[in-house]
């Protein structure tokens, strides 16, 4: 499973950004999280359904992170609850209309609590690596995202840092799939990148 987590913020203009993630669908990306964060409710809701119209629908499904409203309006496949969200599995779903739900996980704590909601369907761990989006944040490296890995009782999609030089050691760990935001996002060939993913997965 490949998720590609991306925002506006990454990109020169509005233009950039769509025609970025109307590539990597055509290109084959099964999953694309859109996170909506400093915008007002009518520029989220007018975003996500120029992306939800350009999008291959046969190739990707799209994940909204945060804002139920785009979610439920676009009938968007997932929601993503933030790491500083309370919100739960159930709520999450009839809030969002999303059958599938994923959360961000940072710890050990938070893992085991959330092993016994039934309604999360997926965990995003990490920040595995140094990545451009938490330049000065903790990691957790590969060893201590292999033992949470070991720890959920849910698939595990790892992120943070991820790239074609140590997507490798992720994919080794167990991990159903892996979150990828510069990799994509930076990408001067995303068919070249893509593909490379890829390989991993299928």
């Amino acid at each position: 499973m490949i998720v590609y987590v991306t925002d506006l913020k990454k990109f020169r203009d509005e233009k950039s950004f769509l025609e970025n993630i109307r590539l990597c669908s055509i290109y084959g990306i099964e999953y694309i999280q859109v996170r909506l964060k400093n915008l007002d409710q009518k520029s989220k809701i007018n975003l996500t359904v120029k992306i939800n119209n350009i999008i291959n629908k046969k190739n990707t499904k799209l994940i909204i992170n945060s804002d139920y409203k785009s979610s439920k309006l676009v009938s968007a496949f997932g929601f993503h609850i933030t790491a500083k969200s309370n919100l739960n599995g159930t709520d999450a779903k009839n809030k969002s209309g999303a059958n599938w739900i994923s959360k961000s996980i940072h710890s050990k704590e938070e893992i085991l609590l959330s092993n016994k909601d039934k309604n999360i369907n997926a965990y995003i761990v990490g920040t595995i690596f140094s990545s451009n989006s938490h330049p000065n944040g903790q990691t957790l490296g590969i060893e201590k995202f292999n033992e949470l890995v070991k720890l959920s009782e849910k698939p595990v999609i790892g992120i943070g840092g991820i790239d074609t030089s140590n997507i490798a050691s992720v994919v080794e760990s167990g991990a159903k799939g892996v979150a990828l935001i510069s990799e994509l996002a930076n990408a001067s060939n995303e068919k070249k990148v893509i593909t490379k993913l890829k390989s991993y997965y299928e």
